[in-house]
């Protein structure tokens, strides 16, 4: 049973995102997710892109989540902390995919909740820019 509805399958494919599913545990991957430019490192090397593994709720559409998970794990290059992430290691809340141990990103989006069967699949990705782009997790 497919995770999201065709519309959003579109989205994604008009969109030219790579994408994969993993149906069982619910999880939407979108790979080689672009990150802006000069902000992120991993393995003390810069980063333009990461894949995003995001959690499609049973009751998508009416809820629209608020974590992702990201691989690999990713360091600010200005040496500021990333808040409410949690690492690889064990009780950091991460999550695996063939073999990889993508690390969690908790963000709320109180001032902009989720309008159910108005948002959609972008809305997803424009969230996660959002918050790549504003890792301080301040509006």
């Amino acid at each position: 049973m497919p995770l999201l509805f065709d519309s959003d399958y579109e989205i994604l494919h008009k969109a030219a995102v790579d994408f994969e599913e993993e149906d069982s545990a619910r999880f939407l991957i979108l790979k080689n997710f672009l990150l802006p430019i000069g902000i992120y490192m991993s393995d003390e090397k810069p980063v333009d892109g990461a894949h995003v593994l995001y959690v499609i709720p049973r009751n998508y559409n009416s809820s629209g989540g608020d974590m992702f998970w990201v691989y690999p794990r990713l360091h600010r290059a200005d040496g500021k902390p990333i808040p409410n992430t949690g690492g690889p290691r064990p009780n950091e809340d991460s999550r695996t995919h063939n073999g990889l141990v993508f690390c969690r990103w908790s963000r709320h989006w109180h001032n902009n909740p989720w309008k159910p069967k108005v948002d959609n699949i972008q809305t997803i990705m424009d969230r996660i820019s959002w918050a790549f782009k504003y890792p301080d997790a301040r509006r």
